[in-house]
């Protein structure tokens, strides 16, 4: 399985003029980040009114489409770390370290800092309340969620939620699962990636045949989650996961035509799968055509899951100080909650993800290489630094070739784990002018999230 590392795979875009357009990753995290500002503004006309932001009879939901943008990327970015490191333990741990930290965070602040300021129980009967310790319970399990703590916002135009963005997060576990799943069974080769295109018809159908009895809880629930939208959003998963296994041609063109069309379409069954498709397409696109001239720090666009979860909470406790009025409240909690998601990636997510690092690899494999593998690593080695080194040259000084021409996932730098012997070329003593240190390939940045 190791063959099936990021160097055997083709460039999935090969950009004209490659110094005009940034890593795929910093369009990712750009895209992330205006999803997750886009969830705030879908938020704050319900948490003002009490009402849906769209009626909910509409076939269409256009804020559906933003987190079906969400699942797009997290499939093809996540695809891709397996693509890079194909290890079942390296790979789970990655998930749960990506996935856990910043949702404990945020549930535990919840719980024990902002319910206790704004209950409208006494701090004894608080923190004595049953409901108080099940949210933490339930929330930190992740699966099974609970949304309110006792006397918080029950004065509030959307009583009692706590925080209405983590509905997401099981679903996107139950995502990690299945996709962990497949993989397992070989997904990630070449003769068996038909595997995810079964699983792309299977959610597909079964999301079809759940269209034609519309309603949040028309199917019932899974988990702490209804089943009708964890199907239509693993439906965008799953495109991502084809999108990146075939290596489908990534047009900005047919991007544009299929969100046109969308534009277009009437307002029934039809045009709400074909926002699936569009949407996803478009968001993968985009991450791979993102203008360099935007380029920022890091720090400053990878907070986006952060925003996400700490804009909802945020919202509630401005409309619970007084604020009824829908783009004051946006104004207001924008700016809030994007301080909360940078602070949130630089103290508790890029220190957790960075323990990935010490996940030993499995010794055997590397114990079991050939000797022919062995004697066939200089060579290749000498290959890779002539590709980059010819990448480099036609950039005239823009991205490594290696970056931007992989939509590889930004949360698996492959670095050599403390502890391993990295396998190197061999030199002789006239040859060694500076010591051995493990090889990155050209290109690779520090993790920004998924």
């Amino acid at each position: 399985m190791r063959s099936q590392g990021m160097g055997d795979r083709a460039p999935r875009v090969d950009h004209a003029h490659p110094e005009h357009f940034a890593n795929p990753n910093h369009g990712f995290a750009w895209i992330r980040m205006i999803g997750a500002v886009l969830v705030i503004y879908g938020h704050s006309y319900p948490l003002v009114s009490g009402n849906d932001l769209f009626p909910p009879e509409w076939p269409v939901q256009p804020d559906d489409g933003v987190l079906m943008g969400f699942f797009a990327m997290s499939g093809f970015q996540i695809t891709e770390s397996w693509m890079r490191d194909p290890h079942p333990a390296r790979f789970a741990v990655k998930r749960v370290l990506r996935l856990w930290p910043p949702m404990l965070t945020v549930s535990l602040i919840s719980a024990l800092l902002i319910g206790p300021l704004v209950t409208s129980l006494v701090p004894g009967e608080y923190f004595t309340a049953h409901g108080t310790w099940a949210y933490v319970v339930n929330n930190t399990g992740l699966v099974t969620l609970e949304h309110r703590l006792p006397g918080v916002f029950e004065e509030n135009p959307w009583e009692g939620a706590v925080n209405g963005s983590l509905w997401t997060l099981p679903m996107e576990l139950l995502a990690y699962a299945g996709l962990f799943v497949l993989l397992l069974l070989g997904a990630g080769l070449r003769r068996s990636r038909w595997l995810a295109v079964v699983a792309l018809v299977v959610v597909a159908v079964v999301d079809r045949r759940l269209e034609q009895d519309p309603g949040a809880n028309s199917a019932g629930s899974l988990l702490s989650v209804p089943v009708e939208p964890l199907i239509a959003f693993l439906v965008a998963f799953a495109l991502g996961v084809v999108l990146n296994l075939y290596r489908i041609p990534l047009s900005p063109l047919a991007s544009l035509a299929g969100l046109a069309a969308l534009a277009a379409m009437p307002m029934n069954t039809a045009t709400s799968f074909w926002m699936t498709l569009a949407v996803s397409y478009s968001v993968v696109v985009a991450g791979h055509f993102w203008p360099a001239r935007l380029r920022v720090p890091n720090l400053w666009v990878n907070g986006s899951y952060g925003v996400y979860v700490w804009g909802f909470p945020i919202q509630q406790l401005l409309v619970f100080a007084g604020l009824r009025d829908q783009w004051l409240l946006m104004l207001c909690a924008v700016p809030l909650a994007y301080a909360m998601g940078t602070l949130s990636w630089r103290f508790v997510e890029e220190p957790t993800m960075n323990l990935r690092h010490y996940i030993v690899p499995d010794r055997s494999s590397r114990a079991g290489r050939s000797g022919a593998e062995r004697l066939a690593a200089p060579a290749r080695e000498r290959e890779s630094v002539a590709r980059s080194s010819a990448g480099a040259h036609r950039r005239e000084g823009g991205e490594p070739a290696a970056s931007a021409a992989t939509g590889a996932s930004v949360d698996d730098r492959p670095t050599e784990p403390v502890g391993t012997t990295p396998l190197v070329p061999v030199e002789g003593d006239a040859e060694r002018t500076t010591p051995l240190r493990p090889r990155v390939p050209e290109g690779d940045q520090r993790p920004t999230g998924d």
